[in-house]
């Protein structure tokens, strides 16, 4: 399957790089030439220099041969106008654009067959969907959720007091007598997909698979409390900051923002009367005991400092508030988050870039969630009556190396499967797997 991105930022260098990794043909356009020298130098693929909106552009990218077009760039207006000259010009099945001004998705004109656009993506309202995940189920730790299902994936750090440290899988599953798989492990550098006998280390990162309900008992059992998450402090004001105050006090939390712009901070005001808004710096000395910050129950950063989130939201949690949320994208951010005291992360950037890849992937996939900076996904496959594992067992599906089946959902009755149980249609299979053995998962599921 041959892949055109235009726009190589971190969205865009991200998903490609994920599709290198899945064997996928991928062709990026990049108009900063500087971006493209450095594309070229870090990832194996076709890198076209050039305005992705230029006719002579597509075609030197090869879009007469291509399966799929996603537009990326850092401007709508080019992404929109990219996905028209596609439409136009060229027999192309899927056109993707990323999106960020909400009055543009808005607009009657995308309701009239998207104008040549299959998929809109807003990355700020998918970081926003990810966040209020994570809130609603406390913040206890990191939490991806899969379509139609109770089925979740919880990110779970191993400390040294961790009840997981020292033990077996097998340990485990006798003594937390719930319905949980452990999918797969990170420990250090290292992505590894364990068996009951793996032995689990302190500063593991563990990833858990079950039901909500499952998963909440699990993590009660081995000290993660949830807890109901009221007053909440949000750190910046900008988009995601906005959308989420929006959604904050839909849910019926009480709000307080802090953003220094102050004319941010008065269109803010205005917008939301029901919450406090304050113009201040976050780094300022006295801000956290002058706004008694510190009695909050979780504070949330969004600004587009990624390492003044960090240190706000460790600082935060050593003077006590109970929950904290970070905005990161690096990997090493993320990796420490967790040591750190951290309770979760959201990463707009993996965000947008598993919406993306929903619509990437072939057949009939309906969720798609990238872990371990890119290293594994967790799929969620629909399966319908004709397909070909409908009546077999998981043990007899020709499973790639490094994949499991690690949850069923079937007429809204969760199953972590084991090696005899039996795939019918409308199930919806949830697998994990590296990302090097993305393409035989698609070939197994996908007819």
């Amino acid at each position: 399957m041959r892949i055109v991105i235009a726009g190589s930022g971190e969205v865009g260098f991200y998903i490609a790089e994920q599709l290198i990794g899945g064997n996928q043909d991928v062709i990026l356009i990049e108009k900063d030439r500087e971006r493209a020298k450095f594309i070229t130098e870090h990832l194996d693929c076709l890198v076209v220099h050039g305005e992705a909106s230029s006719l002579q552009v597509l075609e030197d990218a090869g879009m007469e041969n291509a399966d799929i077009f996603v537009a990326v760039t850092n401007l709508d207006e080019v992404n929109m106008i990219s996905c028209l000259v596609v439409d136009s010009e060229f027999d192309v099945p899927v056109k993707i654009a990323r999106v960020r001004n909400v009055a543009y998705e808005k607009s009657a004109m995308f309701k009239r067959s998207l104008q040549g656009i299959d998929y809109i993506v807003n990355p700020e309202i998918e970081a926003v969907r990810a966040i209020m995940n994570t809130v609603e189920h406390g913040a206890t730790s990191d939490i991806l959720v899969f379509e139609d299902t109770d089925i979740q994936l919880r990110g779970i750090y191993v400390d040294g007091r961790s009840f997981f440290k020292g033990k077996t899988l097998k340990d485990i599953r006798q003594k937390l007598q719930y319905n949980f798989i452990i999918a797969g492990i990170s420990r250090l550098d290292e992505l590894i997909i364990p068996s009951g006998d793996t032995v689990i280390h302190a500063e593991d990162h563990l990833y858990l698979v079950s039901s909500r309900d499952n998963l909440e008992k699990v993590l009660s059992r081995t000290g993660r409390q949830k807890m109901i998450l009221q007053n909440i402090v949000l750190v910046g004001g900008g988009k995601i900051g906005k959308y989420l105050t929006e959604q904050l006090i839909r849910a019926g939390r009480k709000v307080k923002v802090i953003d220094k712009n102050y004319d941010r901070c008065k269109l803010l005001a205005a917008q939301f009367p029901e919450a406090l808004i304050i113009n201040e710096d976050i780094s300022a000395e006295k801000i956290f005991e002058e706004e008694q910050l510190h009695t909050a129950d979780l504070l949330i950063t969004t600004t587009n400092d990624e390492a003044l989130n960090m240190l706000t939201a460790i600082y935060a949690k050593r003077l006590g508030v109970k929950r904290v949320i970070p905005l990161v994208n690096k990997t090493n951010y993320v990796t420490m988050a967790a040591n750190l005291g951290i309770d979760a992360t959201v990463s707009p950037k993996a965000s947008s870039a598993s919406a993306i890849l929903k619509f990437i992937r072939r057949g009939n996939i309906k969720s798609v969630h990238t872990i371990f900076d890119g290293r594994a996904e967790a799929i969620e496959f629909a399966i319908p009556e004709s397909s070909e594992v409908v009546g077999k067992a998981v043990k007899e599906l020709p499973l790639p190396s490094g994949a499991l089946v690690v949850a069923v959902n079937r007429q809204d009755k969760n199953y972590v499967p084991n090696g005899d149980f039996i795939i019918k249609g409308g199930d919806d299979v949830i697998t994990f797997t590296r990302i090097e053995q993305v393409e035989d998962l698609e070939e197994i599921f996908s007819h």
